[in-house]
């Protein structure tokens, strides 16, 4: 934290080439695991996203979403433009920024390429999940969707679990494909699938990774054992699941009040009566605390339903913030308010 004695430092804007020399994958997953377990546990003051519906498909928005830990001498918000139509003309479909404000005095130190922190975060965030709640022996991961995310899932999850075998599917057959060598000439052994069902035969974990409105993963076809990460759909208006998989499935997210009225299956399950509040385990952060308990069985289907904790962000924009300063990456620049 700045003292009244030091100047602060120059405004810094950090792009995606300052976050990736600060980051790596071993890292992002203590990170993620901090901010679950502060989200949880108290050290975290966050609120739910806020969103501002505009013209275009379900789920076309301005996203704010804004935290700050008492740990951490930086505060701050992150403003996207959320476009799931981008995904076809192969652009991001979250573009924006995570403005960071100095705890002590208030003023503004960085602004942060929110796109490329979202990558790291989420992805992260899914890891620490799968370590907690699939089974260890975990090998197959089947993956739907091939965009940024989904390379970003087998990059952390394959450091959390042995995994040997890809089953990939997505909506553009031959984009699948192509992923599918990209992820191949990476190591792994790589299957391609017609049809998403397919592609979840001998699975042990499934990551939704995609831009669907409608449901994409049905709870008919979940095999004993499997574990679920669903991060796709982040606004109450699209669903990657049907609700037999919220029937099926017992359930954990990262941030109860935002799952409540932004996981779009859920908040269908809970006004058909398919589920109730009762129905969802807890918190992710409450169970790595030791709070709530994790997986039971090895036949339970496990799922965490991420749609993106403020504190996550905040948590490591502060890391990258500080990494930067430390090893003068980014850019510097003159803002007065």
């Amino acid at each position: 934290m700045l003292s009244a004695d030091h100047q602060a430092p120059a405004f810094m804007v950090l792009d995606k080439n300052a976050i990736r020399a600060a980051l790596s994958i071993e890292l992002s997953l203590e990170i993620a695991e901090a901010a679950l377990r502060k989200t949880s546990n108290g050290v975290a003051s966050q609120d739910v996203r806020r969103t501002l519906t505009l013209p275009g498909s379900e789920g076309t928005c301005l996203s704010v979403m804004y935290a700050a830990l008492s740990d951490r001498d930086l505060f701050g918000a992150k403003v996207l433009s959320i476009f799931p139509d981008n995904f076809a003309l192969g652009l991001p479909s979250h573009r924006g920024a995570i403005i960071l404000f100095d705890k002590e005095n208030g003023s503004p130190v960085a602004l942060v390429d929110g796109g490329e922190l979202t990558a790291w975060r989420t992805a992260a965030a899914s890891a620490v999940a799968t370590r907690a709640l699939s089974r260890a022996d975990s090998s197959i991961l089947a993956i739907f969707g091939y965009g940024e995310q989904a390379r970003r899932h087998i990059e952390t999850i394959s450091k959390v679990r042995p995994i040997k075998r890809l089953h990939i599917w997505g909506r553009n057959p031959g984009k699948a494909s192509r992923f599918a060598e990209e992820q191949a000439s990476a190591g792994f052994q790589t299957l391609v699938f017609p049809s998403a069902r397919d592609a979840l035969v001998e699975a042990d974990i499934v990551c939704t990774t995609t831009s669907a409105q409608e449901p994409v993963l049905f709870g008919e076809w979940l095999p004993p054992g499997i574990h679920i990460n669903a991060v796709g759909a982040s606004v109450s208006q699209c669903r990657e699941l049907d609700l037999e998989c919220v029937r099926r499935s017992s359930i954990w997210v990262d941030y109860m009040p935002m799952a409540l009225i932004a996981a779009g299956e859920m908040v269908e399950a809970f006004k058909l009566g398919v589920a109730s509040r009762d129905d969802i385990r807890g918190e992710v952060g409450a169970m790595l605390e030791g709070a709530i308990p994790g997986r039971t069985t090895d036949a339970e289907i496990t799922l965490y339903r991420s749609l993106g904790v403020p504190a996550q962000d905040i948590e490591l924009a502060n890391f990258v913030y500080c990494v930067a300063r430390e090893k003068s990456l980014g850019t510097p620049i003159d803002f007065e308010v």
